[in-house]
Protein backbone atom coordinates (compact mmCIF):
# COMPACT_ATOMS: atom_id res chain seq x y z
CA UNK A 1 0.00 0.00 0.00
CA UNK A 2 1.07 3.67 -0.25
CA UNK A 3 4.69 2.70 -0.77
CA UNK A 4 7.44 3.60 -3.16
CA UNK A 5 10.48 2.06 -4.71
CA UNK A 6 13.12 4.04 -6.56
CA UNK A 7 14.96 1.90 -9.06
CA UNK A 8 18.50 2.80 -9.94
CA UNK A 9 19.19 0.11 -12.50
CA UNK A 10 18.04 -3.17 -13.93
CA UNK A 11 20.12 -6.33 -13.99
CA UNK A 12 19.15 -9.46 -15.87
CA UNK A 13 21.16 -12.58 -15.09
CA UNK A 14 20.93 -15.76 -17.13
CA UNK A 15 22.79 -18.82 -15.95
CA UNK A 16 22.97 -21.17 -18.94
CA UNK A 17 24.04 -24.78 -18.43
CA UNK A 18 25.37 -27.04 -21.18
CA UNK A 19 28.31 -25.09 -22.51
CA UNK A 20 27.46 -22.72 -19.60
CA UNK A 21 26.81 -19.07 -20.54
CA UNK A 22 26.14 -16.40 -17.96
CA UNK A 23 24.27 -13.39 -19.39
CA UNK A 24 24.19 -10.10 -17.49
CA UNK A 25 22.44 -6.84 -18.34
CA UNK A 26 22.65 -3.58 -16.46
CA UNK A 27 22.63 0.15 -17.01
CA UNK A 28 25.79 2.05 -17.87
CA UNK A 29 27.12 3.23 -14.51
CA UNK A 30 26.91 -0.06 -12.63
CA UNK A 31 29.20 -3.07 -12.42
CA UNK A 32 27.88 -6.43 -13.49
CA UNK A 33 27.20 -8.80 -10.62
CA UNK A 34 28.52 -12.37 -10.83
CA UNK A 35 27.29 -15.58 -9.24
CA UNK A 36 29.56 -17.93 -7.30
CA UNK A 37 29.52 -21.38 -8.89
CA UNK A 38 31.50 -24.43 -7.84
CA UNK A 39 33.46 -25.49 -10.93
CA UNK A 40 34.79 -29.05 -11.12
CA UNK A 41 36.65 -28.28 -14.34
CA UNK A 42 34.00 -29.72 -16.65
CA UNK A 43 31.98 -26.51 -16.85
CA UNK A 44 32.72 -23.52 -19.05
CA UNK A 45 31.22 -20.31 -17.69
CA UNK A 46 30.88 -17.11 -19.70
CA UNK A 47 29.20 -13.78 -19.03
CA UNK A 48 27.31 -11.68 -21.55
CA UNK A 49 25.78 -8.27 -20.74
CA UNK A 50 22.97 -6.44 -22.48
CA UNK A 51 20.70 -3.47 -21.79
CA UNK A 52 17.15 -3.63 -20.51
CA UNK A 53 14.82 -0.67 -21.00
CA UNK A 54 12.21 0.39 -18.46
CA UNK A 55 9.52 3.08 -18.43
CA UNK A 56 7.51 4.74 -15.65
CA UNK A 57 3.73 4.57 -16.19
CA UNK A 58 1.30 6.77 -14.23
CA UNK A 59 -2.07 5.23 -13.39
CA UNK A 60 -5.17 7.38 -13.64
CA UNK A 61 -7.26 4.79 -11.80
CA UNK A 62 -7.15 1.19 -10.68
CA UNK A 63 -9.91 -1.27 -9.96
CA UNK A 64 -10.49 -1.29 -6.20
CA UNK A 65 -13.28 -3.78 -5.52
CA UNK A 66 -12.51 -7.35 -4.52
CA UNK A 67 -9.18 -6.43 -2.88
CA UNK A 68 -7.34 -8.46 -0.25
CA UNK A 69 -6.93 -5.34 1.91
CA UNK A 70 -8.37 -1.83 1.92
CA UNK A 71 -6.61 1.45 2.62
CA UNK A 72 -7.68 4.16 5.03
CA UNK A 73 -5.25 7.05 4.83
CA UNK A 74 -4.40 10.70 5.09
CA UNK A 75 -0.69 10.40 4.51
CA UNK A 76 2.09 12.49 3.04
CA UNK A 77 4.61 10.16 1.47
CA UNK A 78 8.15 11.57 1.71
CA UNK A 79 8.56 11.27 -2.06
CA UNK A 80 5.15 11.20 -3.73
CA UNK A 81 3.16 13.69 -1.66
CA UNK A 82 -0.27 13.41 -0.01
CA UNK A 83 -2.54 10.46 -0.71
CA UNK A 84 -5.98 10.02 0.84
CA UNK A 85 -7.94 6.78 0.96
CA UNK A 86 -11.48 6.01 2.07
CA UNK A 87 -13.82 3.09 1.44
CA UNK A 88 -17.45 2.08 1.14
CA UNK A 89 -18.81 -1.33 2.07
CA UNK A 90 -22.08 -3.15 2.02
CA UNK A 91 -23.30 -4.94 5.16
CA UNK A 92 -24.72 -8.44 5.08
CA UNK A 93 -27.17 -10.22 7.37
CA UNK A 94 -26.09 -13.44 9.12
CA UNK A 95 -29.18 -15.09 7.59
CA UNK A 96 -32.37 -14.09 5.83
CA UNK A 97 -35.36 -13.03 7.93
CA UNK A 98 -33.50 -13.09 11.27
CA UNK A 99 -35.30 -13.38 14.59
CA UNK A 100 -34.38 -10.84 17.25
CA UNK A 101 -34.83 -11.91 20.84
CA UNK A 102 -36.31 -15.39 21.34
CA UNK A 103 -39.48 -15.40 19.25
CA UNK A 104 -40.18 -14.36 15.67
CA UNK A 105 -41.99 -11.18 14.81
CA UNK A 106 -44.95 -13.25 13.62
CA UNK A 107 -45.30 -14.73 17.12
CA UNK A 108 -44.96 -11.30 18.67
CA UNK A 109 -47.71 -9.99 16.41
CA UNK A 110 -50.01 -12.89 17.30
CA UNK A 111 -50.20 -12.11 21.02
CA UNK A 112 -49.67 -9.14 23.30
CA UNK A 113 -47.99 -11.53 25.76
CA UNK A 114 -45.15 -12.20 23.30
CA UNK A 115 -43.95 -8.63 22.95
CA UNK A 116 -40.17 -8.46 23.41
CA UNK A 117 -39.61 -4.75 22.74
CA UNK A 118 -36.07 -5.13 21.39
CA UNK A 119 -34.02 -1.97 21.98
CA UNK A 120 -30.54 -1.26 20.62
CA UNK A 121 -28.06 -0.35 23.38
CA UNK A 122 -24.69 -0.23 21.58
CA UNK A 123 -23.35 -0.54 18.03
CA UNK A 124 -19.70 -0.94 17.08
CA UNK A 125 -17.91 -1.13 13.76
CA UNK A 126 -15.03 -3.62 14.01
CA UNK A 127 -12.19 -3.29 11.47
CA UNK A 128 -9.23 -5.55 12.33
CA UNK A 129 -5.66 -4.56 11.61
CA UNK A 130 -3.38 -7.08 9.96
CA UNK A 131 -1.57 -8.43 13.00
CA UNK A 132 0.54 -11.37 14.11
CA UNK A 133 0.35 -13.13 17.46
CA UNK A 134 3.95 -12.84 18.71
CA UNK A 135 3.70 -15.67 21.26
CA UNK A 136 0.90 -17.89 22.46
CA UNK A 137 2.10 -18.48 26.01
CA UNK A 138 -0.86 -16.67 27.57
CA UNK A 139 -3.89 -18.88 28.18
CA UNK A 140 -7.30 -17.94 26.85
CA UNK A 141 -8.42 -18.05 30.48
CA UNK A 142 -5.89 -15.39 31.51
CA UNK A 143 -7.00 -11.81 32.16
CA UNK A 144 -3.77 -10.54 30.56
CA UNK A 145 -3.77 -9.49 26.88
CA UNK A 146 -1.72 -11.53 24.43
CA UNK A 147 1.15 -9.87 22.61
CA UNK A 148 0.42 -8.91 18.98
CA UNK A 149 2.55 -7.20 16.35
CA UNK A 150 0.42 -4.86 14.24
CA UNK A 151 1.39 -4.77 10.55
CA UNK A 152 0.62 -2.49 7.62
CA UNK A 153 0.37 0.82 9.45
CA UNK A 154 2.58 3.58 8.09
CA UNK A 155 3.54 7.00 9.36
CA UNK A 156 2.91 8.12 12.93
CA UNK A 157 1.25 5.14 14.62
CA UNK A 158 0.74 7.25 17.75
CA UNK A 159 -1.13 10.00 15.91
CA UNK A 160 -4.61 11.02 16.96
CA UNK A 161 -6.87 11.06 13.92
CA UNK A 162 -10.44 11.97 13.11
CA UNK A 163 -12.51 9.15 11.70
CA UNK A 164 -15.94 9.53 10.16
CA UNK A 165 -18.52 6.85 9.38
CA UNK A 166 -21.56 7.65 7.22
CA UNK A 167 -24.46 5.82 5.70
CA UNK A 168 -23.64 5.15 2.02
CA UNK A 169 -26.56 5.32 -0.40
CA UNK A 170 -25.03 4.00 -3.62
CA UNK A 171 -26.05 0.44 -4.43
CA UNK A 172 -22.84 -1.57 -4.93
CA UNK A 173 -24.32 -4.18 -7.20
CA UNK A 174 -22.35 -7.40 -7.76
CA UNK A 175 -23.16 -7.90 -11.45
CA UNK A 176 -22.85 -5.39 -14.27
CA UNK A 177 -26.14 -4.56 -16.05
CA UNK A 178 -24.13 -3.46 -19.12
CA UNK A 179 -23.08 -7.11 -19.62
CA UNK A 180 -26.63 -8.36 -19.10
CA UNK A 181 -25.59 -9.28 -15.55
CA UNK A 182 -23.14 -11.89 -16.84
CA UNK A 183 -19.96 -10.27 -15.50
CA UNK A 184 -18.91 -8.75 -12.19
CA UNK A 185 -19.43 -5.02 -11.83
CA UNK A 186 -16.09 -3.14 -11.69
CA UNK A 187 -15.46 -0.19 -9.39
CA UNK A 188 -12.47 2.15 -9.65
CA UNK A 189 -10.32 4.23 -7.33
CA UNK A 190 -11.09 7.60 -8.95
CA UNK A 191 -14.87 7.47 -8.62
CA UNK A 192 -16.34 10.29 -6.52
CA UNK A 193 -18.33 9.01 -3.52
CA UNK A 194 -19.46 12.46 -2.34
CA UNK A 195 -23.01 12.34 -3.70
CA UNK A 196 -23.74 9.12 -1.80
CA UNK A 197 -22.47 10.10 1.65
CA UNK A 198 -25.49 10.47 3.96
CA UNK A 199 -26.34 10.14 7.66
CA UNK A 200 -23.40 10.61 10.04
CA UNK A 201 -22.99 7.49 12.18
CA UNK A 202 -19.78 8.57 13.92
CA UNK A 203 -17.50 11.60 13.76
CA UNK A 204 -14.74 11.80 16.34
CA UNK A 205 -11.12 11.32 17.31
CA UNK A 206 -9.43 7.95 17.70
CA UNK A 207 -5.99 6.44 18.17
CA UNK A 208 -4.48 3.17 16.98
CA UNK A 209 -4.77 0.59 19.77
CA UNK A 210 -2.21 -2.16 19.20
CA UNK A 211 -3.37 -4.31 22.12
CA UNK A 212 -5.66 -7.30 22.21
CA UNK A 213 -9.19 -6.36 23.30
CA UNK A 214 -10.58 -8.30 26.26
CA UNK A 215 -14.24 -8.42 27.32
CA UNK A 216 -15.49 -9.68 30.70
CA UNK A 217 -19.17 -10.56 30.60
CA UNK A 218 -19.10 -13.82 32.57
CA UNK A 219 -20.83 -14.04 35.94
CA UNK A 220 -19.13 -15.65 38.90
CA UNK A 221 -20.46 -19.11 39.71
CA UNK A 222 -21.09 -19.38 43.48
CA UNK A 223 -20.73 -23.17 43.23
CA UNK A 224 -17.00 -22.79 42.37
CA UNK A 225 -15.57 -20.87 45.35
CA UNK A 226 -11.97 -21.35 44.20
CA UNK A 227 -12.63 -19.74 40.84
CA UNK A 228 -13.92 -16.32 39.81
CA UNK A 229 -15.43 -16.74 36.37
CA UNK A 230 -16.01 -12.99 36.13
CA UNK A 231 -12.24 -12.57 35.73
CA UNK A 232 -12.11 -14.93 32.73
CA UNK A 233 -12.44 -13.11 29.39
CA UNK A 234 -15.69 -13.90 27.61
CA UNK A 235 -14.16 -12.71 24.33
CA UNK A 236 -10.66 -11.94 23.04
CA UNK A 237 -10.20 -9.88 19.88
CA UNK A 238 -7.02 -9.17 17.92
CA UNK A 239 -6.05 -5.46 17.58
CA UNK A 240 -8.54 -3.41 15.55
CA UNK A 241 -10.45 -0.21 15.10
CA UNK A 242 -13.61 -0.44 17.23
CA UNK A 243 -15.79 2.51 16.35
CA UNK A 244 -19.08 3.32 18.18
CA UNK A 245 -21.98 4.00 15.82
CA UNK A 246 -25.37 5.69 16.10
CA UNK A 247 -27.73 3.36 17.95
CA UNK A 248 -30.98 4.99 16.78
CA UNK A 249 -29.99 4.52 13.15
CA UNK A 250 -29.64 0.74 13.57
CA UNK A 251 -32.76 0.58 15.71
CA UNK A 252 -34.80 2.04 12.85
CA UNK A 253 -32.96 0.41 9.94
CA UNK A 254 -32.49 -3.07 11.36
CA UNK A 255 -34.19 -4.06 14.62
CA UNK A 256 -37.53 -2.34 13.89
CA UNK A 257 -37.70 -4.19 10.56
CA UNK A 258 -37.82 -7.68 12.08
CA UNK A 259 -40.15 -9.82 9.97
CA UNK A 260 -40.56 -7.08 7.36
CA UNK A 261 -39.59 -6.92 3.70
CA UNK A 262 -36.13 -5.24 4.13
CA UNK A 263 -34.85 -8.24 6.11
CA UNK A 264 -36.52 -11.08 4.23
CA UNK A 265 -33.48 -11.68 1.98
CA UNK A 266 -29.86 -10.60 1.57
CA UNK A 267 -30.69 -8.70 -1.61
CA UNK A 268 -33.60 -6.89 0.03
CA UNK A 269 -31.42 -5.80 2.93
CA UNK A 270 -28.55 -4.50 0.75
CA UNK A 271 -31.00 -2.64 -1.46
CA UNK A 272 -32.59 -1.07 1.63
CA UNK A 273 -29.48 -0.34 3.76
CA UNK A 274 -26.88 0.07 1.04
CA UNK A 275 -23.78 0.35 3.17
CA UNK A 276 -21.38 2.49 5.16
CA UNK A 277 -18.64 4.91 4.12
CA UNK A 278 -15.47 5.36 6.21
CA UNK A 279 -12.98 8.21 5.89
CA UNK A 280 -10.27 9.78 8.03
CA UNK A 281 -8.29 12.98 8.47
CA UNK A 282 -5.11 13.74 10.39
CA UNK A 283 -3.68 17.10 11.39
CA UNK A 284 -0.33 16.44 9.74
CA UNK A 285 -1.15 13.97 6.92
CA UNK A 286 0.83 11.39 8.84
CA UNK A 287 -1.06 8.10 9.02
CA UNK A 288 -2.01 5.30 6.62
CA UNK A 289 -3.49 1.88 7.34
CA UNK A 290 -4.14 -1.25 5.34
CA UNK A 291 -7.15 -2.90 6.97
CA UNK A 292 -8.56 -6.42 7.04
CA UNK A 293 -12.12 -5.66 5.95
CA UNK A 294 -12.75 -9.30 5.09
CA UNK A 295 -13.01 -9.94 8.84
CA UNK A 296 -14.79 -6.68 9.62
CA UNK A 297 -18.35 -6.39 10.90
CA UNK A 298 -20.90 -4.15 12.60
CA UNK A 299 -22.02 -5.56 15.94
CA UNK A 300 -25.46 -4.46 17.14
CA UNK A 301 -26.14 -5.06 20.85
CA UNK A 302 -29.76 -4.99 22.00
CA UNK A 303 -31.95 -5.76 25.02
CA UNK A 304 -35.39 -7.37 25.03
CA UNK A 305 -38.11 -8.34 27.49
CA UNK A 306 -37.81 -11.94 28.61
CA UNK A 307 -38.81 -14.30 31.44
CA UNK A 308 -36.58 -16.54 33.53
CA UNK A 309 -37.18 -20.17 34.49
CA UNK A 310 -39.45 -19.05 37.31
CA UNK A 311 -41.63 -17.02 34.95
CA UNK A 312 -40.36 -13.70 36.29
CA UNK A 313 -39.95 -10.74 33.93
CA UNK A 314 -36.31 -9.96 33.17
CA UNK A 315 -34.30 -8.07 30.53
CA UNK A 316 -32.01 -10.21 28.36
CA UNK A 317 -29.27 -9.19 25.95
CA UNK A 318 -28.19 -10.42 22.55
CA UNK A 319 -26.18 -9.14 19.60
CA UNK A 320 -26.33 -9.25 15.81
CA UNK A 321 -23.34 -9.17 13.47
CA UNK A 322 -23.61 -7.50 10.05
CA UNK A 323 -20.61 -8.75 8.10
CA UNK A 324 -18.29 -6.87 5.74
CA UNK A 325 -17.00 -10.17 4.33
CA UNK A 326 -16.14 -10.04 0.61
CA UNK A 327 -18.24 -13.14 -0.16
CA UNK A 328 -21.43 -11.33 0.79
CA UNK A 329 -20.59 -7.62 0.86
CA UNK A 330 -19.07 -5.59 -1.97
CA UNK A 331 -16.47 -2.96 -1.07
CA UNK A 332 -14.70 -0.15 -2.92
CA UNK A 333 -11.54 1.83 -2.07
CA UNK A 334 -11.56 5.48 -3.15
CA UNK A 335 -8.09 7.00 -3.62
CA UNK A 336 -6.84 10.50 -4.36
CA UNK A 337 -3.24 11.52 -4.97
CA UNK A 338 -1.60 14.94 -5.13
CA UNK A 339 0.31 15.60 -8.38
CA UNK A 340 3.83 14.18 -8.24
CA UNK A 341 6.70 16.62 -7.66
CA UNK A 342 8.09 18.03 -10.91
CA UNK A 343 11.39 16.12 -10.75
CA UNK A 344 9.46 12.85 -10.53
CA UNK A 345 6.80 13.78 -13.09
CA UNK A 346 9.57 14.41 -15.63
CA UNK A 347 10.50 10.72 -15.46
CA UNK A 348 7.08 9.66 -16.81
CA UNK A 349 7.81 9.69 -20.53
CA UNK A 350 8.15 7.14 -23.32
CA UNK A 351 11.91 7.26 -22.96
CA UNK A 352 14.07 4.76 -21.09
CA UNK A 353 13.95 6.09 -17.51
CA UNK A 354 17.08 6.80 -15.50
CA UNK A 355 15.19 6.15 -12.26
CA UNK A 356 12.06 4.02 -11.80
CA UNK A 357 9.16 4.80 -9.46
CA UNK A 358 6.64 2.39 -7.97
CA UNK A 359 3.74 3.75 -5.97
CA UNK A 360 0.83 1.68 -4.70
CA UNK A 361 -2.87 2.30 -5.16
CA UNK A 362 -3.61 4.53 -8.15
CA UNK A 363 0.02 5.65 -8.24
CA UNK A 364 2.49 4.28 -10.76
CA UNK A 365 3.94 1.08 -12.17
CA UNK A 366 6.94 0.22 -14.36
CA UNK A 367 7.01 -1.32 -17.84
CA UNK A 368 10.10 -3.46 -18.51
CA UNK A 369 11.27 -4.33 -22.04
CA UNK A 370 14.05 -6.91 -22.09
CA UNK A 371 14.31 -6.59 -25.89
CA UNK A 372 15.99 -3.20 -25.33
CA UNK A 373 13.29 -1.51 -27.38
CA UNK A 374 13.62 -3.70 -30.48
CA UNK A 375 10.51 -5.78 -29.85
CA UNK A 376 12.43 -8.86 -30.98
CA UNK A 377 14.40 -11.50 -29.14
CA UNK A 378 17.87 -10.27 -28.29
CA UNK A 379 20.87 -11.46 -30.27
CA UNK A 380 22.08 -13.33 -27.21
CA UNK A 381 18.80 -15.23 -27.03
CA UNK A 382 18.92 -15.91 -30.78
CA UNK A 383 22.35 -17.43 -30.28
CA UNK A 384 21.11 -19.47 -27.34
CA UNK A 385 18.26 -20.76 -29.51
CA UNK A 386 20.54 -21.71 -32.41
CA UNK A 387 23.01 -23.55 -30.18
CA UNK A 388 20.41 -25.28 -28.04
CA UNK A 389 21.52 -23.85 -24.72
CA UNK A 390 19.60 -24.87 -21.62
CA UNK A 391 18.83 -22.00 -19.26
CA UNK A 392 19.32 -23.20 -15.71
CA UNK A 393 18.53 -19.88 -14.08
CA UNK A 394 17.46 -16.45 -15.26
CA UNK A 395 17.03 -13.53 -12.88
CA UNK A 396 15.81 -9.96 -13.13
CA UNK A 397 17.14 -7.69 -10.37
CA UNK A 398 16.09 -4.16 -9.39
CA UNK A 399 18.42 -2.04 -7.24
CA UNK A 400 17.22 0.72 -4.90
CA UNK A 401 18.72 4.20 -5.11
CA UNK A 402 19.08 4.87 -1.39
CA UNK A 403 20.12 8.48 -1.96
CA UNK A 404 16.59 9.30 -3.20
CA UNK A 405 14.63 7.76 -0.32
CA UNK A 406 14.54 10.75 2.02
CA UNK A 407 14.96 10.74 5.79
CA UNK A 408 12.93 7.59 6.42
CA UNK A 409 15.21 5.63 4.10
CA UNK A 410 14.67 1.91 3.53
CA UNK A 411 11.70 1.94 5.94
CA UNK A 412 9.60 3.45 3.15
CA UNK A 413 10.22 0.49 0.83
CA UNK A 414 7.63 -2.23 0.28
CA UNK A 415 8.52 -5.63 1.66
CA UNK A 416 7.66 -7.16 -1.69
CA UNK A 417 6.91 -6.15 -5.28
CA UNK A 418 5.36 -8.08 -8.16
CA UNK A 419 6.51 -8.86 -11.72
CA UNK A 420 3.92 -9.90 -14.31
CA UNK A 421 2.96 -10.14 -17.98
CA UNK A 422 2.33 -6.48 -18.79
CA UNK A 423 0.60 -6.96 -22.13
CA UNK A 424 -1.85 -9.65 -21.01
CA UNK A 425 -2.16 -8.54 -17.37
CA UNK A 426 -1.55 -12.00 -15.96
CA UNK A 427 1.11 -13.82 -13.88
CA UNK A 428 4.31 -15.09 -15.46
CA UNK A 429 4.82 -18.83 -15.87
CA UNK A 430 7.52 -18.70 -13.18
CA UNK A 431 4.91 -17.47 -10.70
CA UNK A 432 2.49 -20.25 -11.65
CA UNK A 433 5.01 -23.12 -11.36
CA UNK A 434 6.70 -21.96 -8.14
CA UNK A 435 6.65 -25.01 -5.84
CA UNK A 436 6.68 -22.78 -2.75
CA UNK A 437 3.40 -21.07 -3.66
CA UNK A 438 1.17 -22.92 -1.21
CA UNK A 439 2.68 -21.93 2.13
CA UNK A 440 -0.20 -19.45 2.53
CA UNK A 441 2.20 -17.03 4.20
CA UNK A 442 3.03 -13.97 2.12
CA UNK A 443 6.63 -13.76 3.32
CA UNK A 444 7.47 -17.35 2.34
CA UNK A 445 5.10 -18.11 -0.54
CA UNK A 446 6.58 -17.84 -4.03
CA UNK A 447 10.06 -17.72 -2.50
CA UNK A 448 11.59 -19.04 -5.74
CA UNK A 449 9.87 -16.50 -7.98
CA UNK A 450 10.57 -14.04 -5.13
CA UNK A 451 10.33 -10.21 -5.35
CA UNK A 452 11.05 -9.74 -1.63
CA UNK A 453 13.14 -6.85 -0.38
CA UNK A 454 16.72 -8.09 0.08
CA UNK A 455 18.82 -5.89 2.36
CA UNK A 456 21.38 -8.54 3.36
CA UNK A 457 23.86 -8.31 0.51
CA UNK A 458 27.01 -6.38 -0.43
CA UNK A 459 25.40 -4.14 -3.07
CA UNK A 460 22.53 -2.57 -1.10
CA UNK A 461 18.72 -3.04 -1.08
CA UNK A 462 17.36 -4.87 -4.10
CA UNK A 463 14.51 -7.00 -5.42
CA UNK A 464 15.21 -10.16 -7.41
CA UNK A 465 12.91 -12.24 -9.61
CA UNK A 466 13.68 -15.59 -11.21
CA UNK A 467 12.30 -15.69 -14.74
CA UNK A 468 13.93 -18.92 -15.91
CA UNK A 469 10.83 -20.43 -17.50
CA UNK A 470 9.97 -17.15 -19.20
CA UNK A 471 13.43 -16.98 -20.81
CA UNK A 472 13.37 -20.68 -21.70
CA UNK A 473 10.09 -20.14 -23.53
CA UNK A 474 11.67 -17.32 -25.52
CA UNK A 475 14.56 -19.55 -26.51
CA UNK A 476 13.07 -23.01 -26.94
CA UNK A 477 9.50 -22.28 -27.99
CA UNK A 478 10.03 -19.09 -29.97
CA UNK A 479 7.53 -17.39 -27.65
CA UNK A 480 6.63 -13.76 -28.11
CA UNK A 481 8.88 -11.45 -26.15
CA UNK A 482 6.15 -9.95 -24.01
CA UNK A 483 6.80 -6.87 -21.96
CA UNK A 484 6.90 -7.19 -18.22
CA UNK A 485 5.15 -5.05 -15.63
CA UNK A 486 6.36 -4.22 -12.14
CA UNK A 487 4.08 -3.06 -9.34
CA UNK A 488 3.60 -3.03 -5.60
CA UNK A 489 1.32 -5.68 -4.12
CA UNK A 490 -0.68 -6.05 -0.92
CA UNK A 491 0.01 -9.78 -0.97
CA UNK A 492 1.83 -12.04 -3.41
CA UNK A 493 -0.82 -14.66 -2.60
CA UNK A 494 -3.43 -12.57 -4.44
CA UNK A 495 -1.32 -11.40 -7.38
Amino acid sequence: MIKNILKSNVLVTLLVMSGVIFFTACERDYNTIGVDIVDDGSTNIKKISYDVQAYNRKLSAVRTDGLSGYQLADYEHPIFGVQKASFASQLSLPNSNPTFGDVSQANEDSSADNQENETVTEVYLHIPFYSTLVSDTISDQSSNPKDYRVDSIFGNINATFNIKVNEYTKYLRALDPETNFQEAKAYYSNEDPTAFIATVLFDGEMEVNQEELLFFDNEDDPDTPDEDESEVPSERLAPRLRIPLNTQFFQEKVIDNEGKSPLLSANNFQEYLRGIYVSMETSNNDLAMLLDLANGYVEVHYQYDDTNSDGEAIVSEKSLKLSLNANTANKVNYLSQDPYPQEIAEQFTNQDASRLYLHGGSGSIVEVDISNGSGNALNELQEARSKGWLINEASLVFYVDETALGQEGVATLPKRIYLYDYQNERPLIDYNVDLSQNTWVDATSYAIFDGRLDKENSVGPRYKFRITNYINNLIKNDSLNIKLGLSTTNSILNA
